[in-house]
C-alpha cells in the first residue's frame, strides 16, 4: 500500500497498522498509537468483552516504517480481514488513517449518507468535548 505524499510526513517515525472496525484497518503514527493503546487499557477491564477488545486491537497490530516511495506492506491477515483488493481508499479520521477496500468504502458511504442527518441530530447539542 502506498500512502499519499501529503500524509507521509505524519509517519516519518513509523506506522502501526491494526484491525479497525466496519471492515477497515486503522493506521496510526507511533505517538497516536501510544495514546490509543492507553485509552483502550484505561477503558477495558478483565471481563470477557474487555479482553476481547484488547486482543482484537493489540494482537493484530503491525509496526513498520515506510519505504522511500511511502509504501508499507500490509500483512496478509490484516488485508484479508479488511477484504483489501487492488483498489484501496485511505481516509483521514482525526488521529488515524482508515484503510478500506474501495468497493467496501463506497458501500459504507452510501449507507452512511442515508442516516447522516439522523446522526447529526442525535449528537447535536451534546458537549462533544467532554
Amino acid at each position: 500500500m502506498t500512502l499519499p505524499s501529503r500524509l507521509r510526513p505524519y509517519f516519518d517515525g513509523g506506522i502501526v497498522v491494526t484491525k479497525g472496525v466496519d471492515r477497515c484497518l486503522f493506521a496510526f503514527p507511533p505517538e497516536e498509537w501510544s495514546a490509543f493503546k492507553a485509552n483502550i487499557k484505561a477503558n477495558t477491564d478483565l471481563s470477557s468483552r474487555g479482553r476481547q477488545l484488547s486482543r482484537m486491537f493489540f494482537s493484530m497490530a503491525f509496526e513498520a516504517t515506510l519505504d522511500r516511495q511511502g509504501r508499507v506492506l500490509v500483512p496478509p491477515k490484516l488485508a484479508q480481514y479488511a477484504g483489501l483488493s487492488k483498489n484501496v481508499t485511505i481516509t483521514g479520521v482525526d488521529d488515524r488513517l482508515e484503510i478500506w477496500d474501495t468497493d467496501e468504502w463506497n458501500g459504507y458511504l452510501t449507507s452512511a449518507d442515508e442516516t447522516f442527518a439522523e446522526i447529526v441530530e442525535e449528537f447535536a447539542g451534546r458537549d462533544l468535548g467532554a
